[in-house]
């Protein structure tokens, strides 16, 4: 029995290492051919604008002489210092990227680790199928592919917010384990999720904590234990984001509001460009979940949250079923009071995406379920003293269901996914073709001029391929007017100039 048993360990151990390394392999060529790897959005540039600083050993960088020749949106000028305007946790992971001078690798190699770890998960609060099950629908989810193709935080908070649960599973479901390394591990997962997405480590964390107080309340000491680790470890993260900013802005202030005065949580006519109500809260968020409702899996309509529900349905007295319910309902709750509409990323609502592993478990969860009650009710007509019947209806209603599973993640690959990942392919009309173009013709120690520029879109391709300290072998500046650029060109006199005229190179002519 012991052989089989490893035997089985073994197999499940293997699938679940071949789908984090399938996982890793298409994410990889998603960055490549649908993102080309440079930002497409105002946040991935600031987060690896962020990123490079951190890489070179500094918190910010003096802001250079005619700060408007190099500019974007997120990245802020402030008493002398530029810093991109979010908390530090992402860039520090992606300066590691940096520093290897691949920084798309980070959020490739955080979605395969995620994948192995909500299959752990998956294994100590339901079943080792359901992990498994739950990872191969991550490898198959439209946003979990799109979102770590990008250099977004997204992957990061999914990352983080895994291991947290899996952590936090430990510390109740496993009788005599390393309950103190568990205990470090949730903290350190929480903390730095809270240094990440403040607003994903509120909201995973808010129901969790809920659940471990009612614990501790009905005389629990080491989960009081445990619990005391846990927050402690996390409010020394939220200290050293008040430390960060401080340091930043010489004030405790949330750097998101030196670029919108207005961009802070809650209600009110101060809040957001015209004021944001409850109502608009309510209105934004039916909008979210029904996008998700029918598109989050790629499955045609609702069949995408049909069998979320098996679990409650067929094991009703199961506390995880409530409590992974509970993170998704909190994650929602939280962000009712931020006043900017995230959007949908490939069926998905992108402010939501913390929430993501409860949704994959729980849909795991009810595939294995339906699975059970399809061989129960198969016993039924076939009772197991006629064996081979019994062996053979049971046989062939489970690989009906997941038969059908198998359709609809096949129906997803190619009637949905294609089309939601060619919608990021050169959004804003950014690409890498103008740097190419510049690569291509061999020029090295030069100054670059970009025009026309309209907006910050215009400037993306090029900020992102600029040193932090502007002393990269090639420096690209905006063409604002004549005297703006014989200024700039002045500080670079040792350099040739060029201007970049919608991938046309020529040399400046003032």
């Amino acid at each position: 029995m012991r052989a089989i048993s490893n035997s089985v360990s073994f197999l499940w151990g293997a699938t679940l290492l071949l789908v984090c390394a399938a996982a890793f392999l298409v994410i990889a060529l998603i960055s490549l051919g649908i993102f080309e790897r440079v930002p497409h959005v105002e946040d991935e540039a600031a987060y690896l604008f962020q990123a490079q600083v951190f890489a070179q050993g500094r918190l910010s960088v003096s802001t250079p002489p005619y700060p408007e020749s190099y500019w974007s949106p997120f990245v802020v000028d402030f008493q002398g210092q530029r810093f991109g305007k979010y908390p530090p946790g992402y860039p520090l992971l992606l300066s590691l990227g940096v520093r290897l001078g691949r920084p798309w690798i980070v959020n490739a190699l955080l979605a395969a680790l995620s994948l192995w770890f909500l299959a752990q998960l998956g294994r100590v609060i339901y079943s080792p199928t359901t992990g498994l099950i739950a990872a191969a629908l991550g490898l198959t989810c439209p946003v979990f592919l799109a979102e770590s193709g990008t250099l977004l935080s997204h992957t990061a908070s999914f990352f983080l917010t895994v291991v947290f649960l899996w952590a936090f599973a430990n510390l109740i479901e496993v009788p005599g384990g390393q309950h103190n390394r568990q205990a470090v591990v949730a903290g350190l997962a929480l903390g730095f999720l809270l240094i990440t997405r403040p607003y994903d480590a509120l909201g995973v964390g808010l129901p969790f904590g809920l659940y471990a107080l009612a614990h501790i309340l009905h005389g629990n000491r080491r989960l009081l234990r445990h619990g005391v680790m846990v927050v402690g470890i996390a409010l020394i993260f939220g200290l050293m984001l008040l430390v960060y900013w401080r340091l930043l802005t010489g004030q405790f202030v949330n750097a998101y509001r030196l670029v919108w005065q207005y961009d802070r949580p809650g209600f009110g006519p101060e809040i957001g460009v015209n004021g944001y109500t409850l109502q608009t809260g309510f209105f934004l968020t039916r909008l979210n979940l029904r996008a998700l409702s029918r598109g989050w899996l790629g499955w045609p309509g609702y069949l995408n949250i049909v069998l979320l529900w098996a679990p409650f349905l067929l094991r009703p007295r199961d506390r995880w079923n409530y409590l992974l319910l509970a993170g998704f309902v909190s994650v929602v709750t939280v962000h009712i009071t931020y006043w900017y509409y995230g959007g949908h990323d490939a069926g998905f609502p992108r402010y939501y995406y913390a929430a993501l592993p409860m949704l994959l478990l729980l849909t795991a969860r009810g595939i294995e379920l339906v699975a059970g009650s399809l061989r129960s009710l198969a016993s039924r007509v076939w009772p197991p003293a006629k064996m081979r019947a019994f062996q053979i209806s049971a046989g062939c209603v489970t690989l009906a269901l997941y038969g059908a599973v198998v359709a609809l993640v096949v129906y997803n690959v190619v009637a949905f996914l294609p089309d939601n990942l060619r919608a990021f392919q050169g959004k804003y009309g950014i690409t890498a073709a103008p740097l190419r173009a510049v690569r291509e013709a061999g020029i090295t120690g030069a100054l670059v001029f970009v025009t026309p520029y309209e907006t910050w879109r215009d400037f993306a391709i090029f900020f992102a391929a600029n040193s932090p300290t502007l002393d990269s072998d090639v420096v690209y500046a905006i063409y604002r007017d004549k005297t703006q650029a014989q200024a700039v060109k002045a500080l670079y006199a040792g350099r040739q100039c060029y201007v970049q005229r919608r991938d046309r190179l020529t040399p400046c002519s003032f």
